[in-house]
Order: structure tokens, then C-alpha cells, then sequence
């Protein structure tokens, strides 16, 4: 027994010191690429004074969007209202690669639970050019771009509003949280932030080499590749486009660590068998967030029956809607 005891203590400790030595050469390799700009975490509200005004927004915005003509008519931002302000209203952010069309049954149930819902489109994505790698140019600044007008016109629709976000729209729906004066709940659902199993100390340094090296466009499949999830999102991502996601997600951390949220509550969601997001950086938030007078809640889908990180998209490979959006439902109602 004690043989094997000391046998399993040595091989322990060669796979602590393997990593060690793998985090040491990312950290010094990364020394050797440009420094991470900071990103300047701001809001400027500029809010609809009611619900006709926020319709109007909402209606430019939809013509506008139509008229450049390199979009996916799926992909047209789109919202459900029941013809005037409600009481609650939420704003859904697609992820990664996806588009509004990703929310369309997700948004139909908040809707008939007396929500007016907001889905707007994220910068460079839903084009119908699929293939084109338009996330390449994506940066950590247009993503936080996109809070304040989505939650300006959500202003209009609801009295008390919630910005819902899924992975790459997590991180602004984090953001909201930190920033957003007024905003009744920021709901980041697995906010993309560093990589399932590592040490997220390492995150900054990993960002910092992807943002350093040639852009790789990435399939989701490799071997099914352009057909993969062709009624809703692009079939591959930009290795450069997942940087500058991290850069804001790193930003907002850094933000939490430092002062108190905003809004008025936040709700961490998060998934024990998501094999994309790293679970210690959205505990973190939430850390903070708590640890500096927020009203924050948390909730984690258990790891089994397993889940995909994508728990929103119907065709997402191992999705199970029927178990994760009446889920959803509650924990943001619990919230009112």
C-alpha cells in the first residue's frame, strides 16, 4: 500500500510540474507578443422615453439591417411585443457564431410568460456569406457597443428590463451588469472567458499569444465543416475574433474585482459539462460582484444528464431545450 501511495505521489507530481512547465512557456511566450489594450469599460444611456419611441428605434434598425443586403433574413434582429410597455421586458444576445435566430422559441416563451423581448443582431455576424470569416475583424470594443443601445430601446418596452446573453453575448450581458445603472438583472449565461480546464491566471496570457499570431479560422466541425449548423450561425470561427471575446471578458473581471455592479441584480448561469468556457473565471465574477454589495444569485446546470456549452440552440449537438429553457424561464422570473 504504501508502495503505491509513493508511486501515485511521484506521478502526481510529474504531471504538477508538466503543467507548471507548460503555463511557464505560454506566460514567456506571450511576453513576446504586443501587450492586451485595455478596453474602456463605459455607459452612456441614452433610453427610449416609451414604448412607441422603442418600437420606432427598433423599426430603423430592422430597415436598416434589411437594406445592406449581405445578411441572413433568419438573422434580422426581431422583437415580440404584446402592443405596449409591459412590465418586464428582456433583451436575448445569440453567441458565438450564432444569430437572433438562435432565441426564436426561447424568445416565443418569455414572451407568453408576459415579456416583451428584444433580439438584437452582434456585430459581424448573420451574414449569408457564411464562410467568410467576418469575425476575424471583430473586436472587444464593438461587442460593448452593442449594450447600451439594445438596453436603451429595452427601456421602452419593459419597466424593470433583463439582458439575457449565452457565451459571447454573456460577456456584454456582464458587462450590463457592471455598468448599467438601472438595469434591473444581467443574466450572463457561461460568459467566454478562458478554457474549460485551465488555470485562469493564464487566461491574459493566452489571449495576449491569440491576438499576437496570424488569424486561424476554426471549424466547429472538421469534418462536416460549411454544412455544420447551416439554419443559424456560421460554420467556423476566427482564432482572433475568440481573442478579442476574451479581452472583454477580461475586462469585466478585472472591473468586478475592482468596484461594485451597477445594475440592480446579476444572475450567474453557468453548466458543469460545458467543455468550452472556464467555470472558475464566471465563479470569479460572481465573487466579486458579491463581494462588492451586489445582489447576486447563481445557478449551475448539473453534469449529468450531460450538456452542451451551447444550451439554447435547438440543433446544437446534445441540446436538451425541453430540460434547460423552463429552467431559464424560472430562474429569471425568480429573479421579479
Amino acid at each position: 500500500m504504501s508502495k503505491w501511495l509513493t508511486r501515485f505521489g511521484r506521478v502526481l507530481a510529474v504531471v504538477a510540474a508538466l503543467f507548471l512547465g507548460l503555463y511557464l512557456i505560454i506566460y514567456l511566450w506571450s511576453l513576446a507578443m504586443p501587450a492586451l489594450q485595455p478596453v474602456a469599460l463605459k455607459s452612456t444611456p441614452d433610453p427610449a422615453t416609451d414604448y412607441d419611441e422603442a418600437m420606432a428605434r427598433i423599426d430603423t434598425l430592422v430597415a436598416e439591417e434589411t437594406a445592406r443586403g449581405d445578411l441572413q433574413p433568419l438573422c434580422l434582429p426581431f422583437a415580440l411585443t404584446h402592443g405596449q410597455k409591459t412590465a418586464r421586458a428582456i433583451v436575448l444576445l445569440h453567441g458565438l457564431t450564432a444569430c437572433p435566430h438562435q432565441y426564436r422559441e426561447l424568445a416565443q416563451l418569455y414572451y407568453d410568460e408576459g415579456y416583451n423581448v428584444y433580439v438584437p443582431r452582434l456585430p459581424r455576424h448573420g451574414l449569408a456569406d457564411r464562410t467568410a470569416n467576418a469575425l476575424a475583424d471583430l473586436t472587444a470594443e464593438e461587442l460593448l457597443s452593442m449594450m447600451d443601445p439594445a438596453l436603451d430601446i429595452a427601456a421602452g418596452l419593459g419597466d424593470q428590463v433583463t439582458m439575457f446573453g449565452l457565451s459571447l453575448g454573456g460577456n456584454v450581458a456582464a458587462a450590463s451588469g457592471q455598468l448599467r445603472g438601472g438595469l434591473a438583472l444581467a443574466t450572463p449565461v457561461s460568459p467566454a472567458i478562458g478554457l474549460r480546464f485551465t488555470w485562469p491566471g493564464i487566461t491574459p496570457a493566452l489571449t495576449r499569444i491569440i491576438l499576437g499570431l496570424p488569424d486561424i479560422y476554426i471549424w466547429w466541425d472538421p469534418i462536416n465543416k460549411a454544412n455544420f449548423q447551416a439554419t443559424s450561425g456560421y460554420p467556423g470561427f476566427s482564432s482572433h475574433g475568440l481573442g478579442q471575446i476574451w479581452r472583454l471578458g477580461l475586462a469585466v473581471k478585472t472591473a468586478a474585482a475592482e468596484s461594485a455592479p451597477a445594475s440592480q441584480s446579476q444572475l450567474m448561469v453557468t453548466n458543469w459539462g460545458d467543455p468550452a468556457i472556464n467555470l472558475a473565471s464566471a465563479n470569479d465574477i460572481a465573487r466579486a460582484w458579491r463581494s462588492n454589495g451586489g445582489d447576486v444569485s447563481t445557478y449551475r446546470f448539473p453534469l449529468l444528464p450531460w450538456l452542451p456549452h451551447d444550451i439554447i440552440s435547438t440543433d446544437a449537438v446534445g441540446a436538451d431545450t425541453a430540460r434547460t429553457y423552463p429552467e431559464l424561464i424560472r430562474l429569471v422570473n425568480e429573479q421579479f
